[in-house]
């Protein structure tokens, strides 16, 4: 075992509002300090997500480095930069740990790890691209890029000591797809912090007698493979039975003015608000009635976790990891992706059974607590990285 702080490098290529992102810098926060020396290696560029600079600055404790030239487009020039500089950083810090997040800094970062000689290598992809309702923004529409992308995720696979899948299904599709043998996998789920129970405000006080209509919300970048025009398609249906409902679509994105155009289309634009990218989705979760997540795609779903922390009922999209998240027909229902009416029948059960809304968002609760915490996350991998090091 090592006498002095153990030195792990996380590395990421932005730092936008994102899953993956709050993994990292929840692991940037929450190592134990007493054991480890804690570097953040990032991009410094953001996108239309949101930025989560300002919450990476406010760490105590640790050390960043930015590597401009590392960027989630391909760029030959940029790329071969951003792996020297890293190379640089790796055998200047000489670490212990290099823990790389993301396809594109994963690539980067486990090959220069390599060539650094870093002890231990982790590898968090966070989902894959290769899923055919994945449809990711200039990878998916493109066979030759895909290929590229699957040859390069492959190569950083096999040189990582590990790689992190999100749940089993996730695990079991990388490994159905050839990007690395089953040994290599280590399923680390992603947490969130559990609200204090004196802030949680259940269902119950939410869907009353003097409000005789729901309240959705929905959190994700608007991009095709998030599904939300499946969603404001359901709105049109469940207008018939509530004239008066209302749908929060909280972020940003490239589908955004389609999006509001399709409102206007449906006849809905008065039920449907786009409030945009927020820093705190809690008070719109305290003020909701039912979580929505209509993902045609969702390696795994971390705002499902902050609706279920919250004690909302959330309905969500049978899909990849989410029901491994979610437990059908007990914390949450699960209805086929982009299929509207079945997603406008969920979201009518649960607001004509008010009991039903509040038993699904107790029991969602309870499995965050039991399964998905953020300290439950930080533990797993402490314990991985430091079993990894003594293995060596």
């Amino acid at each position: 075992m090592i006498a002095r702080k153990i030195k792990v490098i996380q590395v990421i290529t932005r730092l936008i509002k994102g899953g993956a992102q709050k993994v990292c810098l929840d692991l940037v926060e929450g190592l134990p300090k007493d054991i480890y020396e804690v570097y953040l290696v990032s991009g410094n560029a953001t996108g239309s997500e949101g930025s989560l600079w300002e919450r990476a600055k406010g760490v105590k404790d640790i050390k960043i480095r930015l590597v401009p030239e590392m960027e989630r487009e391909i760029s030959p020039l940029h790329d071969i930069v951003a792996l020297l500089k890293l190379y640089h950083h790796f055998k200047v810090i000489k670490p212990d740990i290099v823990h790389s997040h993301t396809s594109k800094a994963g690539f980067i970062a486990c090959l220069a790890a390599r060539m650094a000689d870093v002890p231990v290598i982790i590898y968090s992809p966070h989902g894959h691209l290769f899923a055919p309702q994945a449809k990711i923004p200039s990878v998916s529409g493109s066979f030759w890029r895909l290929k590229l992308f699957y040859s390069l995720r492959k190569f950083a696979s096999s040189l990582a000591t590990k790689v992190i899948a999100l749940n089993h299904a996730d695990k079991d599709e990388q490994v159905k797809l050839g990007l690395a043998g089953e040994g290599k996998y280590e399923v680390v789920y992603n947490g969130v912090d559990i609200p204090d129970d004196g802030l949680l405000v259940n269902v119950s006080n939410q869907l009353r007698d003097d409000k005789p209509y729901p309240v959705l919300v929905t959190v994700g970048r608007l991009t095709p493979e998030k599904g939300q025009v499946y969603l404001l398609d359901a709105v049109k249906e469940l207008k018939v039975d509530y004239p008066d409902i209302r749908l929060v679509i909280i972020g940003d994105g490239s589908l955004k003015r389609q999006l509001k155009r399709h409102t206007e289309i449906l006849g809905i634009e008065g039920n449907v608000s786009f409030p945009g990218i927020q820093d705190e989705i809690g008070p719109y979760l305290k003020d909701s009635d039912i979580f929505v997540l209509p993902s045609l795609y969702e390696a795994f779903g971390i705002v499902l976790l902050e609706a279920m922390a919250n004690m909302k009922p959330v309905v969500a999209s049978r899909v990849n990891g989410i029901p491994e998240v979610v437990e059908e027909g007990v914390s949450g229902i699960l209805v086929p992706p982009a299929k509207s009416t079945e997603l406008a029948e969920a979201i009518k059960k649960l607001a004509f059974d008010n009991e039903l809304a509040q038993r699904i968002g107790e029991e969602g609760y309870k499995r965050v607590k039991m399964l998905f915490t953020r300290e439950k996350m930080i533990i797993k991998f402490d314990k991985l990285y430091q079993q990894l090091l003594e293995n060596l």
